[in-house]
């Protein structure tokens, strides 16, 4: 089945002649109007603006994790990360 879908993407790539794009973009690559180029850039920002705050967010996550494995570790509780359970737990299921 995944062969199948390979090899019809393939024959779908190698059978277009042209690949459209937008008309703003198209429109900007035929012409030297600078409208049509500061909407591209335009668009970029905007992408770059939610990329930047979806990549400040996983860094802030990252840190987190990182600043509560660290308080873990300085309380005495390294072995939660060592087997996933703790020492009360493990002994209560032995009785």
């Amino acid at each position: 089945m995944v062969r199948l879908a390979v090899m019809g993407t393939a024959a779908a790539s190698l059978g277009a002649s042209e690949v459209l794009a937008c008309p703003m973009c198209k429109f900007a690559l035929e012409t030297d109007d600078p409208k049509p180029r500061a909407y591209m850039y335009s668009i970029l920002f905007m992408l770059l603006a939610i990329g930047s705050v979806v990549g400040g967010l996983i860094l802030f996550l990252a840190w987190l994790n990182k600043h509560e494995r660290t308080m873990m570790d300085a309380a005495g509780y390294q072995h939660l990360f060592e087997n996933g359970v703790d020492q009360h737990a493990m002994e209560s299921a032995a009785k």
